[in-house]
Parts: structure tokens; sequence; C-alpha cells
């Protein structure tokens, strides 16, 4: 069984959208929500779907799942205070109703990040099949540098060797849950992706390659580069047919 959670428990502050969650903001008469959930309710091997939203938009969340007639949503919970904590709260329900939690593939993804291909869902699943993580992962295109707290640049990474780190990622269920259960018994909510918490723990973790159009929502500049991909894809659909 593959599931995908979708965790959209954030207000996003730096996206200035006036109190409104960035990810309820619409686009094509759909919130980047449900544009984001329609890519795995579409994809053949996505079996089930769990989302962790704020709380006092869940109502308005099951409204725009019925009116989009989407299907493979089971469970909504309640977002937690981080991301790490909303991702904690979509897995506990996972594993609290199925019976192989060892055999559960969980593929995590943001909210806000409404463009991501069939094609690197595919391989998501497959390497986690295979090595038992995955990772999206697409190229920099520009020079890296780690600064110090002086200010001052004290390394330059060699760029080919340097990703950018995006969602989907992917892991079993039980191993995913042991890494959250042991960060909370040590107290630890730092985690920004569930990548960085396995990581942690000692689980190797392997990369799917992607391309920088599986972009996150997070400044108004995204939501404005979001409408032009959209567009060129529907203008290249269009050309086709």
């Amino acid at each position: 069984m593959n599931v995908a959670l979708i965790f959209a428990g954030g207000v996003g502050t730096r996206m200035k959208s006036y109190g409104k969650p960035k990810q309820l903001l619409e686009l094509d008469g759909k919130s980047i929500l449900i544009h984001t959930i329609l890519n795995f309710e579409r994809h053949k091997d996505i079996d089930a779907i769990v989302v962790a939203c704020l709380k006092e938009y869940i109502d308005t969340l099951k409204g725009d799942i019925e009116k989009s007639n989407i299907k493979k949503v089971k469970w909504i919970v309640p977002g937690g205070e981080t991301g790490q904590q909303s991702i904690y709260n979509g897995l506990k329900k996972v594993y609290d109703e199925v019976h192989n939690p060892e055999d559960i593939i969980v593929l995590l993804h943001d909210g806000c990040r409404p463009i991501v291909s069939a094609d690197v869902i595919s391989d998501n699943i497959e390497c986690v099949k295979k090595y038992g993580s995955s990772v999206t992962v697409c190229p920099v295109s520009e020079t890296i540098v780690e600064v110090d707290d002086t200010g001052s640049i004290y390394n330059i990474p060699i760029r080919k060797r340097c990703y950018l780190s995006k969602a989907p990622q992917g892991f079993y269920l039980s191993e995913l849950m042991k890494a959250h259960n042991k960060a909370i018994e040590e107290n630890r909510f730092d985690c920004t992706n569930s990548a960085e918490l396995m990581h942690r723990y000692g689980h190797s973790l392997h990369v799917v390659y992607d391309t920088d159009e599986n972009i996150k929502i997070t400044t108004p500049t995204d939501m404005i580069i979001l409408e032009g991909l959209m567009k060129y894809r529907k203008s290249g659909e269009a050309n086709e047919g």
C-alpha cells in the first residue's frame, strides 16, 4: 500500500497573504492545496492520502475535496506547531489504522508544492522499494557558499555535487514512525523535513532526480512563477491536442 501524506499545517507568514494560509490561495478556481492533492489522487499507484491541515480550515478542506471529486483522501488530521509535528500527526493516524506498517510506503509532500510529475511520484515509490528511502532533489543552478556567524565565507562546496532537497520524500511507515518516536523521546522538534530526521537517526538516504519546476510556494514571487508554469503547461497541452 502506498500512502501520500500531504502536510499543510502552516500559515505562511512570508507569503503575506493577509491572514489566509498560502495553501488555500486559489489558482484557476482551485486552492494550491487541492492542486497538490490532485497530483496524488490521479496517480495509479497511490492508494490513499492523509492530509495534515490547520484545524480551523479542516471543514473548508473537506468541502473543497468533495467539490473536486477527490476520493483517495481517507484521513484529515490537525496540523501541529511545526512541520515535524504535522507530519507525525498524519503518520500516527495511518499507523493506528493499518495492520502492516512495515509494508506501507509513505510519500511525504508539501501542501504548497502543487507541481509534481507522475514520473517523480513513481520514481519515489520504486526508490523506497529498492533502497528503503527516497529524497527528491534537483541540481543547484548557482554556486553555494557556507557562511559563519561573523559573515565570513568558510567553504564553497563543489557545485556539481550540490542539490536542492525537494519533495516527495519516501520511507516505510514503520521506520519513519520509529524515528519520530525517538525524536519525541528526546524532545527534539527542530527537523525541517523527514530526510533530515531519518539521517539524524542513522538511515541512509537515496535520491530521485527532478527539475526546478517542482517549486514550493513560499513568497509572492513563487506565486507568479507558478502561474507562469501552469500557463506554459496548459499551452503545451493545447498544442499537443
